[in-house]
């Protein structure tokens, strides 16, 4: 029997096994105008940046067609799907389509399809806690009811310098991205319980950002678990953020990795994604 994970690449996921459990991620695209970029876990991240930067035109994402869905379900028995949060993008429902298609061609095969109402980081540790209890033996109506529980108990957090491409296709009011601009204010936030974009306040400078982030983490209930650090540009940040959390933690298992493509468009250069677990 063959067990396979699927994502999208709002997961940051690009490997081929987690823990040793098949591994397969679809890719969404991001466009600027005429321009458009796979989220294949290839692009040249600098360009893409400078790319967007560079653009007057509104800018937007596309989510999976219901045939890559199909594509990366073949060849397998059982299927553990998680797409980025429904409220940021059509991912979930195209996915859920292509797994009601699939099942009614395969009438044995098993799929879940996962709404984390997140993203980046936060799903991967998702994915890290499916393959976890695969290779633990549960049966696959154990572990999607177990997931319901985990996607409750880990979180997401990030620091955003730039909101430019949440203004540009409306995900934010224009005029909270030029305030945040012009008086270079950290804006942090998260994905509340229905997914959407949530600010939790505006940090001044650098000084004390990382420490803040930590206390947010802790009120929401971190006490020194897992942590996946995400980072757009500068991955000083990222580490900074770690030396915080290990300070206080020291036996806290905490892993930094770079953006890809849609993680980038949303993050921005200077941005920071931390997905962690909670009591």
């Amino acid at each position: 029997m063959t067990i396979k994970i699927v994502t999208d690449s709002g997961a940051d996921a690009f490997v081929s096994s987690i823990e040793g459990v098949a591994h397969q991620s679809v890719p969404l695209t991001i466009r600027a105008g005429s321009s458009s970029w796979i989220d294949n876990g290839k692009l040249n991240i600098p360009e893409f940046v400078t790319a967007l930067k560079q653009t007057n035109e509104r800018t937007s994402t596309a989510c999976p067609s219901v045939h890559d869905w199909l594509d990366a379900f073949a060849g397998a028995d059982e299927i553990f799907v998680l797409t980025i949060t429904s409220a940021l993008s059509g991912t979930y429902n195209s996915a859920v389509q292509a797994a009601k298609i699939f099942t009614e061609k395969y009438t044995n095969v098993k799929i879940h399809v996962f709404d984390t109402l997140s993203a980046g980081p936060q799903i991967r540790l998702l994915a890290e806690d499916i393959a976890t209890m695969i290779n633990d033996g549960l049966h696959f109506d154990q572990v999607v009811e177990t997931m319901k529980y985990r996607i409750r108990q880990t979180d997401l957090l990030f620091v955003l310098e730039n909101l430019d491409n949440l203004a540009n296709n409306g995900r934010i009011n224009p005029a909270m991205a030029r305030i945040a601009h012009a008086l270079k204010l950290n804006i942090v936030g998260t994905a509340s319980d229905a997914g959407k974009f949530e600010m939790l306040g505006k940090i001044h400078g650098s000084k004390k950002i990382f420490s803040k982030m930590l206390k947010i983490m802790e009120k929401s209930g971190y006490c020194g678990g897992r942590v996946l650090i995400d980072y757009v540009g500068f991955s000083d940040k990222a580490a900074k953020m770690k030396e915080t959390i290990l300070s206080v933690y020291p036996s806290a298992q905490v892993s930094l990795s770079e953006c890809s493509g849609l993680c980038t468009y949303y993050a921005e250069d200077g941005g920071l994604m931390i997905g962690y677990e909670k009591n």
